[in-house]
């Protein structure tokens, strides 16, 4: 495999230095032109001309919102389904399809590896926007360069230069729960060389209970334009978060227990060093007026400590031995990784690095065809510990007079490995002025090694997508999208507790039609409608008392996106989204004791069928701004089947109520460089919930200010 694995980077290597000459060879005149970079990629197909439904966020259009993470950005985008999770973490569905299905790009780097490989919680909480530029995210069939894997969509995010933003920027904010944020940004350079740098910190008691959270993050990116047609970027970025995971409750407010599942009886959860580092070096050049090729090389590493606290147990549920030590389970007459102490704290670290190399080319071929391809290898290792698994000699590891201080010799831990490899040819081809039509073909091959069973699976795929668009008129523009995508299973679904070797893929075919429409010059409207079609959706059932992951048929999101943006003065202006969304996902239920597992058809879990984003700003005279959102979302089915928890009443709670909150922003612009403002969320104090026995934050206010230098 290493030999396959060399000889592969060797050949993009070697294609990498023949495309430039094979170029050059056939463009060069006595005459030509110098050639300017002003973008990384020269003449690939912009996202926008690219035919599917995406929504754009703007840096200015995240200053007006007073956003602070990448959570608060996506907040009113129609489509998206945001909601807090258990682990305390704000995560997103696209059209009813959850986040590990959905890929994150920083500079086109891939930035939730583990999502995709391990099926681990992604928190859009962590990503900082102060140094974003531009946050793209796309609902339909993606290009082909960014893989067919998404079965979602994908969120696009370019970060800044210091080119296009010279000068400082100090940002302070803090209010409610005892939040204090604080950022620096500062960027500067030239047409030769430019840098941009971001640093901060935040903090937060959170809203309730275990709430709380830390975090400290920088990041730079560093232009050189080493020739008139080439430029060499350099980006890094780094964050260290320490926060709890929300303790559940029941819908009366007391406390709960889960009694299946990962460290079964504990309550008080923690995620601590959440450490996540990015580095990626882009060469880029325009080798003729008709080709332009970039290669970037990455490495992502991530790493973060599950701690529970084993001295405050439900005794009832989780029963300890003479030495503190409640035991895993047996699979296959061995202990699972669920053992934990009763007598301190207990900690799962999960470390994974990824590193990878791409290569990109665009190839104008005439008037009417322009031909995108590219290649990638991605290498990635993670591995999972658990602090006093069974198998190992206690009471003599840890020390017991600091709890908080277990003994690393006596972690179990599991390694593994994912290795994927993807080969891409795009053709974006333009018959006239009112057509375009885009063609796109991947290959990806996916190779994954379980460690600890010395078990491997390779498993590719082949998918299409289609997209073609025609302008009406000045007025009218229609389009239409198909494409095929694919999510290979993860590591835990293949090896872990309920591992299962023999899964499929899932498959889906994605389908949108559209149409924009220009009503007048101050009134834009945009429909969607959209179908994703699943097929071997993955999910655990129970046959002959043996509990697996196993393909359950199948599953279909379809519905409507309608958008509406309106300008109604010089002054204000607003806008108005509404998603309605149909699911329907066949899941095994039940099972166990000698009775297999049905399969039952019902709602995705916590997504809703009406989602409907509003919003109003008016500019008042001395700089004021006001602004006004509101967002609406209706019950939502939980998938609750009244046992797994302490619950007294064992009665299924199938679905949990809507709710309607509305956010305020008052803000001031004391001159060009100075601004503060007032962002008040949840104005009436709602009383809802994002997730079952997970309470959502009630009214928050948060005071900022603003310096430029």
């Amino acid at each position: 495999m290493q030999k396959k694995t060399l000889r592969n980077l060797v050949l993009i290597h070697c294609l990498l230095w023949t495309l430039p000459g094979l170029a050059f060879a056939a463009e060069s005149t006595p005459d030509s032109p110098e050639y300017t970079l002003d973008e990384v990629v020269v003449n690939a197909v912009p996202l926008e001309k690219y035919l599917v439904t995406t929504s754009v966020i703007t840096d200015k259009d995240i200053e007006e919102k007073g956003a602070k993470n990448l959570s608060d950005a996506l907040a009113d985008v129609p489509g998206l389904n945001m909601h807090r999770g258990k682990k305390n973490n704000n995560t997103l569905d696209i059209r009813g399809v959850g986040i590990s299905y959905t890929k994150i790009y920083v500079d086109g780097i891939l930035v939730n590896p583990l999502a995709k490989a391990a099926g681990a919680d992604v928190d859009l909480d962590m990503i900082p926007v102060d140094n974003i530029a531009k946050i793209e995210v796309v609902k339909g069939p993606a290009p082909v360069s960014y893989g067919t894997d998404a079965v979602g969509g994908i969120i696009l995010i370019t970060t800044k230069n210091g080119k296009a933003y010279q000068g400082g920027k100090v940002s302070l904010s803090g209010g409610s729960d005892d939040t204090r944020n604080v950022n620096v940004s500062y960027g500067g350079g030239d047409a030769k060389f430019n840098y941009f740098i971001n640093a901060g910190t935040e903090h937060t008691d959170g809203y309730i209970d275990n709430a709380d959270r830390k975090s400290n993050y920088f990041s730079t990116k560093l232009d050189w334009r080493i020739k008139d047609n080439a430029t060499l970027t350099f980006a890094g970025s780094y964050s260290n978060t320490d926060k709890g995971s929300l303790n559940p409750v029941d819908l009366a407010g007391r406390p709960l227990w889960y009694t299946t599942g990962f460290w079964k009886g504990l309550n008080d959860w923690q995620v601590r060093d959440w450490k996540q580092t990015n580095l990626s070096l882009t060469y880029a050049e325009k080798a003729s007026d008709n080709f332009d090729y970039n290669i970037k090389i990455y490495r992502f590493t991530e790493e973060n400590g599950l701690w529970a606290d084993g001295r405050n147990y439900n005794s009832s549920i989780a029963t300890a031995n003479s030495n503190g030590i409640v035991p895993g389970s047996l699979k296959n007459g061995v202990a699972n990784d669920v053992g934990y102490s009763t007598l301190r704290w207990n900690v799962s670290y999960w470390d994974s690095t990824l590193e990878g190399i791409e290569l990109q080319g665009n190839l104008k071929l005439d008037k009417e065809n322009t031909l995108t391809f590219g290649s990638l290898y991605n290498d990635m290792d993670w591995k999972k510990s658990v602090s006093n698994h069974p198998l190992n000699n206690y009471p003599n590891s840890g020390d017991l007079a600091d709890p908080f201080n277990p003994d690393p010799s006596t972690y179990h831990w599991s390694t593994y490995n994912n290795k994927r490899y993807g080969y891409y040819l795009q053709d974006n081809y333009t018959p006239n002025e009112k057509t375009t039509i885009t063609f796109g073909l991947r290959y990806d091959k996916n190779e994954v090694t379980d460690g600890p069973n010395d078990k491997d699976k390779s498993e590719s795929a082949t998918n299409p997508t289609v997209n073609v668009v025609y302008q009406l008129d000045n007025h009218n523009t229609l389009r239409a999208s198909y494409g095929e995508t694919i999510s290979f299973p993860t590591v835990s679904q293949l090896y872990g507790t309920n591992g299962n070797s023999d899964l499929k893929p899932e498959t889906a075919k994605n389908y949108e039609l559209g149409w924009k429409h220009q009503f007048d010059e101050s009134l834009t409207g945009d429909i969607a409608i959209f179908k994703n079609d699943v097929k071997n959706m993955i999910d655990k059932s129970t046959i002959s008392d043996v509990t697996l992951y196993r393909n359950n048929l199948r599953a279909k999101f379809q519905g409507i996106e309608l958008e509406l943006n309106k300008k109604f003065t010089d002054r204000c202006n607003g806008f108005f989204n509404y998603t309605y969304l149909d699911t329907s996902v066949v899941r095994a239920i039940g099972g166990g004791s000698g009775v297999d597992s049905t399969l039952v058809t019902m709602d995705q879990k916590y997504t809703p069928n009406h989602n409907i984003n509003y919003g109003l700003t008016y500019r008042a005279d001395k700089g004021y701004k006001f602004s006004l959102t509101g967002h609406l979302v209706t019950s939502r089915a939980t998938w609750d089947d009244g046992t797994g928890d302490s619950r007294t009443d064992k009665t299924p709670i199938n679905t949990i109520g809507g709710y309607h909150v509305m956010d305020l922003q008052i803000k001031r612009d004391m001159n060009k460089d100075q601004d503060w403002y007032i962002n008040v969320f949840n104005v009436f104090d709602r009383d809802y919930r994002d997730e079952l026995f997970f309470p959502a934050a009630g009214r928050t206010v948060i005071v900022g200010l603003d310096f430029k230098f």
